[in-house]
């Protein structure tokens, strides 16, 4: 994945962005539960309320990865998530 740019990520099959979509932000929810709560309680909330709202919403996120081929997947995921549910701390 070092190398990996959104570029090549949107190449993937559906199946594998998916799942990597819903682990990349299941464990970002992990994370913030313990930094950040606030963080955690908008992210369950904003994806994972159900299966369609998980479709929904990673069809948005790809939607938002096709401008940014460039960039880390991962660092534009984490836009995102930033954008909907604020700012994790830097150290």
């Amino acid at each position: 994945m070092a190398g990996t740019t959104t570029g090549d990520f949107l190449t993937w099959d559906a199946n594998s962005q998916n799942a990597y979509l819903q682990n990349s932000i299941s464990m970002a929810g992990v994370i913030a539960s313990q930094a950040k709560p606030d963080i955690a309680r908008c992210l369950d909330d904003w994806y994972f309320v159900d299966t369609a709202t998980i479709q929904m919403r990673n069809t948005e996120i790809l939607g938002i990865m096709a401008s940014y081929r460039e960039f880390k997947p991962q660092a534009v995921l984490l836009a995102v998530l930033e954008d909907v549910c604020g700012r994790f701390d830097r150290p």
